[in-house]
């Protein structure tokens, strides 16, 4: 092998064994942690396949959720992507060492509203700050596979956004009201309108034929 072949084999090699390693942790993680168990299922239920790219440095892989647990592979699924996540090495650190919620508003998704939402809600889960703040509940197991026991500090964002959905929730509600009694005041004004309207196309008609009798 050539000095430039070994080059570029070098940074592929370091890429697939960094993503044997986050395969095995991430995996262990969802397999131990009942809270991230939860809240992925929907993605396992869906086996969702991901792909993230990472423009500074260039490289991408791709991520898919199954029962076996989260298998990452430099090679594309033979499914369709669900979901494609461009973003950088350096966020992606911002977001699993420390949580960093800016750096997961900041990446770029492509694909279902609903899924890139529950998507940032789940790797924030994945945060080493959330992990460690819960681990000790790994030891133990619940009588009831959704008795799920976790500490405040880790259920809070959950619980803060189920409140700024049913905010938006209530607020469109009332807003969807007041489209429909406009709605309504719109309808009875158009058919005062159409009451005028024919009201006078039959005075107009009547003063017609009168006139058509006079001559």
């Amino acid at each position: 092998m050539s000095d430039t072949q070994q080059k570029q084999a070098q940074p592929h090699l370091l890429l697939t064994m960094t993503l044997i390693v986050l395969e095995t942790i991430f995996t262990f993680i969802l397999k131990h942690d009942r809270v991230i168990a939860l809240q992925a299922k929907k993605f396992v239920d869906q086996k969702v396949a991901l792909k993230i790219n990472s423009y500074i440095p260039y490289f991408d892989f791709y991520v898919q959720f199954s029962e076996h647990g989260i298998l990452f592979d430099t090679q594309a699924p033979d499914r369709p992507i669900d979901l494609d996540i461009r973003t950088t090495l350096m966020d992606l650190v911002k977001i699993f060492i420390f949580g960093n919620r800016k750096s997961i508003k900041t990446m770029r998704i492509d694909g279902d509203i609903v899924l890139k939402d529950e998507f940032r809600d789940l790797i924030s889960l994945f945060s080493v700050p959330k992990i460690l703040s819960d681990w000790k509940h790994w030891l133990s197991e619940p009588a009831d596979e959704n008795d799920v026991t976790t500490s405040k500090k880790r259920i809070a964002p959950l619980l803060e956004k189920i409140d700024q959905q049913r905010s938006k929730i209530n607020t469109l509600q009332v807003e969807v009201k007041q489209y429909k009694n406009r709605i309504k005041r719109i309808e009875r004004r158009q058919k005062r309108i159409n009451i005028a309207f024919s009201l006078i196309t039959v005075l107009l008609i009547m003063l017609l034929v009168y006139n058509i009798w006079l001559n």
